[in-house]
């Protein structure tokens, strides 16, 4: 269980960092200004999900926490939340003519 935890984390981190966009013509300001608009996109698609997701960890916390699944479920909603908000992204960054490398 902790390795998956662990494993969890990790992709969670490295999810982070997220990829380079790249676009002919575009300087890195205009790069930017995209990538913060999807990402405020993202934030507001996502913070429904969020919620309901601490919504449900402050009614089951104390549960997982006497069988020591707490910190896993925190981290399997955080990773299910990078996900979707990187999702989110993409096809922003996508839609507006980019495309990931770098």
């Amino acid at each position: 269980m902790k390795r998956f935890a662990g494993l969890v984390v990790a992709l969670v981190l490295f999810g982070c960092a997220g990829p380079t966009w790249t676009k002919d013509g575009a300087t890195p300001t205009l790069v930017a200004e995209d990538l913060s608009d999807c990402n405020s996109l993202a934030s507001v698609a996502t913070q429904r999900d969020s919620n309901i997701n601490q919504d449900i960890l402050a009614a089951r916390s104390k549960d997982w926490q006497d069988t020591g699944a707490l910190f896993t479920v925190q981290q399997t909603y955080a990773a299910r939340d990078q996900t979707q908000s990187s999702n989110i992204i993409s096809q922003c960054m996508i839609s507006k003519g980019y495309a990931p490398g770098g």
